[in-house]
């Protein structure tokens, strides 16, 4: 398989994310802010072994998206606020959290709840995006099109934040307490590892890649159409539209966080 990869996939890390998951035998697994569950696909390709995923989301709409795309795979999928885990002390065998800490009010109450109903000696996994280090200048425009959607769901009152730097996010794993942390980076996700348009995306000028950026530009200003500050939010999207035609468009970094409850 990884003679079939894409060099700057080969090269970006997400390998040697995968060999460490592929060691941690998941048993019952939460995954909070699952959204529409794509990274309990990603860990049930991954892990060595698992019993059961439970996927929760405060979005309804968000879930019953996650059944439809688990219609034919066992894992359960609950409305509940992260913030207020309704699961027992010392719960699950592996707790993760996925693109998701950018979206909470209190991060570090999320992070507190899920360690609480870790078992202990239980793996606690975060895989999330940041905002420093080198990266590319297209991976800097997947930046500012993240930020202008952050305006637009502030404006919508909705929870969004900027991303996070590295340190940061150690920072909030450090206040857990948690052992054995293992801290791995990666300028490509781990799920790009099973995607069938690697190829493409190593191309951050592909054309379907920037017309599938523009798109996701067009439909945030939609949003907001009707609202006091749209004119000032279109102008800034029409020079990020700019920025998108001219460097391309590439994922931000990830930076995975793996450790343990002791």
């Amino acid at each position: 398989m990884i003679a079939d990869l894409p060099d700057e996939l080969r090269r970006s890390g997400a390998i040697e994310v995968r060999k460490k998951l592929g060691t941690i035998s998941g048993g019952d697994v939460l995954d909070v802010g699952t959204d529409e569950g794509d990274f309990i696909k990603v860990l049930m390709k991954t892990l060595k072994d698992y019993k059961s995923f439970t996927g929760i989301d405060i979005s309804e709409e968000n879930l019953k998206k996650a059944r439809e795309n688990f219609k034919d795979i066992a894992a359960n999928f609950i409305e509940m606020n992260a913030e207020t885990l309704t699961f027992q002390d010392n719960h699950f065998d592996t707790v993760c959290i996925s693109y998701t800490i950018h979206h909470l009010e209190n991060i570090d109450a999320v992070l507190s709840e899920m360690y609480r109903v870790l078992k202990p000696g239980g793996h606690f996994i975060i895989q999330e995006m940041y905002s420093d280090g080198e990266q590319t200048p297209a991976q800097k425009v997947d930046k500012l099109v993240h930020h202008l959607e952050v305006k637009v769901d502030s404006l919508l009152g909705i929870p969004h934040f900027e991303t996070l730097t590295r340190q940061k996010l150690k920072n909030l794993v450090n206040r857990l307490g948690l052992s054995e942390v293992e801290v791995f980076e990666s300028s490509w996700a781990v799920k790009c590892l099973f995607c069938d348009n690697a190829y493409d995306c190593a191309n951050p000028k592909c054309s379907d890649q920037i017309d599938s950026v523009l798109k996701q530009i067009d439909e945030a200003l939609s949003r907001v159409c009707k609202h006091p500050f749209y004119q000032e939010i279109r102008a800034e999207a029409e020079l990020l539209k700019e920025k998108v035609k001219a460097e391309g468009s590439s994922a931000a970094s990830v930076i995975y966080l793996i450790g343990k409850k002791g």
